[in-house]
């Protein structure tokens, strides 16, 4: 499930670099450095991407640009790739690719780092390059190839200058590159993953933490016990909002909506002792799934979002006795509007049996649920899976510490626990489950759409 992601962001700047392979030496001559150039001068004409800084050096090229849209920068350096490529093979009788892999790249936050990406690219090697912007920008010097950030200011850029690039900016710079993170502050880069839903920073490596039920819960802010005399005048207005569930990652899943949530969301098995079905629903940042209007995106709200502001629990001393639990913070309870919970004799209102009865309905199907993912589990064909984006020392973990159904397992178990499994509507789940992760790729879509 591992893969690289592009991320766009508009009117965000890019660091963008492409090494050569095996250190191949991608200019030998003066007319290689030339013929680059001058595809770069045809490519910013095209207003795929607007380069602000850029450097050319023997095994590499690197750029500091603003891409047009979600896709101009990949087909910027495909073409770019491309048409460089060409003129070298044929030139050096050379066959198949110069570049090492795909290129590098990490948004910026242009405010605070601009003129320090600028001075890296251009003062990697301490003099004025024609092969470089470094002419423009501090000199003043025509370069069609070049288009000044909106930003930037020549007097303040000279200024910067003058001093030296010390080494804790210069390895920043280059780690957030290397790692393809974002190259910003905290506070920005926690902004963006709110914006977006997707996570923009570097994770610990490392085995995943187990999370809490607290941390599962986090849509109810404040349950308590609903009492009759305490709550006897609270109303309840209809839920429309799910802003609630905005920073849930995930949603639990009964099996009767397997299918109906499966269409549009990956359905995996939660880890531990207790195993159930959950929809992924975020890339480590906020819910995908919801709106900045609190709005399901999909036609089909989950069962357990529905049920939101109540909840069962059971007490200590009558553990097989539910008492019903509201979030008291909820924006739904009021006492000026909205339906009576209670009459006005202390019995329950219509609205409120309802909300038992959808309850009792809820718990019998998560009964459902855990039995059969407990089945599962138990069977041994369950392996842990995780959501990541790039490989080796530049991956970043988005989702852990779930698990799906192996296909080579579950092809392997014995003839008699398939035909059972099958007879009871179990292989029908699991490969509706299997199914659903197809919709992984969603979710990277979601967060693109996102962006824009």
């Amino acid at each position: 499930m591992a893969r690289k992601v592009r991320v766009f962001i508009e009117n965000v700047s890019q660091h963008v670099k492409l090494k050569s392979l095996d250190e191949l030496i991608l200019f030998r001559d003066d007319l290689d450095y030339q013929a680059f150039t001058l595809f770069l001068l045809e490519l910013s004409a095209s207003h795929l991407v607007k380069i602000h800084a850029y450097m050319l050096q023997p095994c590499y090229f690197e750029f500091l640009l603003t891409p047009k849209d979600t896709n101009s920068l990949s087909k910027f350096m495909q073409i770019l790739g491309r048409l460089y490529v060409f003129y070298y093979n044929k030139k050096y009788n050379h066959v198949g690719t110069l570049f090492d892999g795909r290129y590098k790249t990490s948004l910026v936050e242009d405010k605070v780092y601009l003129y320090d990406l600028m001075q890296y690219i251009e003062q990697k090697e301490q003099k004025i390059s024609k092969y470089s912007s470094l002419g423009k920008n501090i000199l003043g010097k025509e370069n069609s190839i070049v288009t000044f950030h909106p930003i930037y200011e020549k007097a303040l850029y000279v200024e910067h200058c003058k001093t030296k690039l010390d080494d804790a900016r210069d390895n920043f710079i280059s780690q957030c590159l290397e790692k393809q993170v974002l190259t910003g502050t905290v506070e920005y880069t926690q902004k963006l993953e709110k914006l977006i839903g997707m996570t923009l920073s570097s994770k610990n490596r490392g085995r995943p933490k187990k999370q809490t039920q607290e941390k599962r819960k986090k849509m109810y802010k404040n349950l308590v016990i609903l009492d009759r005399e305490v709550h006897k005048s609270l109303k309840i207005t209809e839920l429309k909002d799910l802003n609630f569930a905005k920073s849930s990652s995930f949603v639990p899943v009964n099996l009767s909506e397997l299918n109906s949530v499966g269409m549009d969301f990956p359905i995996v098995f939660t880890g531990g002792d207790n195993a159930s079905l959950i929809a992924i629903v975020s890339l480590g940042g906020e819910s995908l799934a919801i709106n900045n209007e609190g709005k399901w995106l999909k036609s089909y709200v989950p069962s357990y979002l529905r049920k939101y502001p109540f909840s069962f629990a059971s007490t200590k001393d009558e553990p097989n006795k539910k008492v019903i639990m509201i979030d008291e913070d909820s924006s739904l309870f009021s006492k000026s509007k909205g339906k009576q919970l209670f009459k006005k004799d202390g019995e329950h209102s219509e609205i409120l049996d309802n909300a038992i009865n959808y309850l009792t309905a809820y718990e019998e199907q998560s009964m459902v649920v855990r039995n059969f993912a407990r089945l599962i589990a138990d069977s041994g064909i369950l392996e842990e899976r995780e959501i990541s984006v790039g490989e080796g020392d530049e991956k970043k973990v988005l989702v852990k510490g779930f698990k799906v159904v192996d296909k080579e397992k579950l092809h392997a178990l014995d003839d008699e626990t398939l035909a059972l499994w099958v007879k009871k509507g179990v292989i029908t789940a699991i490969d509706a489950h299997l199914k659903s992760l197809d919709n992984i790729q969603k979710l990277f879509d979601l967060a693109h759409e996102r962006q824009n």
